[in-house]
């Protein structure tokens, strides 16, 4: 027990909060945005912009430094521990944060009396912020192991997020590009392939995340 719990407590130890700032600021400069914003519908939209489009993106770009980035990376694999444990980890973490910060602002929301029924039931609305998450955050991590560079794969992840960004309309109606689609939680949540969108998004999370365990075994080409 001892042994397995050792690491964790590492990590939690040695995670750097500095990369918290950014997703607390994008969180409060939204808080913010939204207070100030007199239209209704457009305190909904931004509300959906930030759980749908810039959580996302900030969980692919702490994904991409979640291992790689650590100054102690040598000790950590010295250590004999399964890939697939530290990935698992690592990443958990940064999407236990991310949670929190979606479930804290759906809660200011609330409170504040923003109407967030236009992205669909209780359950919709998670998925709306929870698949891309998942899907960036596999991307930015399959990315920064291939590439062997953190900063390379939070760029991969910020040209991915901006791409799709500016090509939704082609996205959510082309016939392949929709499965392919972050946004449609937040941009066509009537859409009918709506939960198929999801679940390729969900698929091809696990085949990166794969991808990532794979690589990371290769310990050697990191150090």
């Amino acid at each position: 027990m001892k042994r397995s719990s050792t690491p964790l407590r590492y990590t939690l130890l040695t995670y750097r909060l500095d990369h918290l700032w950014l997703p607390a600021a994008f969180w409060a400069l939204f808080l913010l945005l939204i207070l100030f914003v007199p239209q209704p519908e457009s305190k909904t939209n931004m509300a959906a912009a930030y759980l749908g489009g810039a959580l996302p993106l900030l969980a692919g770009i702490l994904a991409a430094y979640a291992i790689l980035d650590d100054p102690a990376l040598e000790l950590q694999f010295s250590s004999p521990r399964p890939a697939w444990r530290t990935l698992f980890e690592r990443l958990g973490m940064i999407l236990v944060i991310v949670g929190l910060f979606a479930f804290s602002y759906q809660a200011c929301m609330a409170l504040i009396g923003i109407d967030l029924s236009p992205l669909g039931g209780i359950a919709l609305r998670q998925l709306a912020w929870l698949v891309p998450c998942l899907a960036l955050m596999a991307l930015g991590s399959a990315g920064a192991f291939a590439l062997a560079q953190p900063a390379a794969g939070a760029m991969l992840v910020a040209l991915i997020w901006m791409v799709e960004l500016l090509l939704r309309s082609w996205f959510a109606s082309n016939e392949w590009g929709r499965y392919l689609f972050i946004y449609m939680g937040i941009y066509a949540p009537q859409n009918p392939y709506l939960i198929a969108s999801h679940a390729s998004l969900l698929a091809l999370s696990l085949l990166l995340l794969a991808g990532s365990w794979a690589l990371l075994k290769n310990q050697e080409r990191y150090i």
